[in-house]
């Protein structure tokens, strides 16, 4: 009698499980529908190409026409798009908002940009808008100060990253402009300072108003601490890439229940993903190949519906390793997107840098998600588990994958 009693308590257990895995897909899919991402990998970018002399800087932006047309004052003629036309006869309308996207100063004094040119241009496969913009001084500067103030300030979008180049004194010095950091101190050409090099730059944290100076003065980087300083950020924004990619996370989860917990099905799984990953990433940040993202990211959905359905109704194992080296080719792409158009011929470290980021935020999930699996398996559960759980990862997938498609 006690027997049959600890029985029916254990269906009842079980029943109960069933139920809240069926709770749990119901409330991922109302999750999704209201607020799931449809392009998990692309915010608003922009690029600088500065050349700082003596007592000027000669400043090329380029922005996404795109995200350009969120802040052009005036309507554009072709909906979504700025005609030349309408650019050439705008720059006045490009100089005020030059004047309130970045601000220049020479030993203090705040310097006016002169519009030189603007074109329609195209960078990394993206159609963007670039300006020339000209800044004098009336004498030899010591120190310039340049304030990156675009999307992110006025909130549309606090996101927007812009990858730096600036040319001082013989040297060439990388920075990633946004709201996390966004003032540049450029000592001048003709500078000198004791225990430093003429012609050394610095990048700033510090949260300041548009039309302020900083609270802090910014601390200068000789050229071997600027090294360091590319190396923390492509490191950052690589961890950073593939834990704010739900999809990434997801595939890669799909990944460690296809290895149930073992070991050596975990190395060869996750060395597969890894091998085709860095292969299109390194040959896509570097131009060498292309794919475009309206393939790549219904790829990526696909990748996560295929590893969820092979979890539920797996029978042979042998090809698995293939696969997921292909879709790990795909995965490449789109942590590419990030760094095309980006590197300006000075490419090892970023690559490098970034690409070890997302090495490093690989290994966190899996170091965090394999305990939290194991210990589940040890549960006394009476049913597949992680067929469920896989059924979930496979609503994210086909979810995303015809919103993509749809897109």
């Amino acid at each position: 009698m006690s027997r049959a009693k600890s029985l029916d308590k254990g269906n009842k257990a079980v029943r109960l499980l069933k139920k809240s895995f069926i709770v749990i897909i119901m409330t991922v899919t109302a999750i999704l529908t209201v607020a799931a991402p449809g392009w998990a990998h692309f915010s608003s970018t922009g690029y600088s190409d500065i050349q700082v002399g003596s007592d000027t800087i000669s400043y090329h932006l380029s922005l996404l026409e795109q995200d350009l047309v969120h802040i052009f004052p005036d309507k554009p003629d072709g909906g979504d798009k700025i005609s030349d036309k309408q650019l050439a006869a705008s720059l006045g309308t490009l100089s005020r908002l030059v004047d309130d996207g970045i601000i220049v100063t020479g030993d203090g004094k705040v310097g006016t940009g002169t519009i030189t040119a603007a074109k329609h241009e195209k960078r990394a496969s993206m159609e963007m808008i670039g300006i020339d913009i000209q800044y004098r001084f009336a004498a030899p500067v010591k120190r310039y100060l340049m304030q990156y103030n675009f999307f992110w300030y006025n909130g549309v979008d606090v996101n927007h990253s812009n990858y730096a180049t600036i040319h001082v004194g013989g040297q060439t010095i990388e920075q990633v402009l946004g709201s996390q950091n966004y003032i540049v101190q450029v000592q001048g050409p003709g500078a000198s300072a004791a225990g430093s090099p003429s012609g050394s730059a610095a990048a700033t944290t510090t949260k300041t108003t548009a039309a302020s100076a900083p609270a802090k003065q910014p601390t200068e980087l000789t050229a071997e601490t600027s090294g360091w300083s590319t190396l923390r950020t492509y490191v950052v924004m690589g961890m950073e890439h593939i834990w704010s990619g739900l999809d990434h996370m997801l595939f890669l989860f799909g990944l460690l229940l296809a290895a149930e917990q073992k070991v050596w099905k975990i190395v060869r799984l996750i060395t597969a993903f890894t091998i085709g990953h860095c292969v299109t990433l390194v040959l896509s940040s570097l131009e060498v190949a292309y794919l475009s993202p309206r393939i790549v990211e219904p790829l990526i959905a696909l990748s996560i519906v295929y590893i969820a359905i092979e979890n539920i109704w797996k029978k042979k194992e042998s090809m698995r390793v293939v696969v997921t080296m292909l879709f790990g080719l795909v995965h490449g792409f789109g942590f590419a997107e990030v760094l095309r158009g980006t590197l300006s011929g000075h490419m090892a470290l970023p690559l490098f840098s970034f690409n070890l980021g997302v090495e490093i935020g690989q290994l966190v999930v899996v170091a965090i998600v394999i305990p939290l699996l194991i210990a589940v398996r040890r549960l006394p559960i009476r049913f597949n588990w992680h067929v469920y759980a896989s059924g979930i990862v496979g609503i994210f997938g086909l979810y995303w994958l015809l919103e993509r498609v749809l897109a």
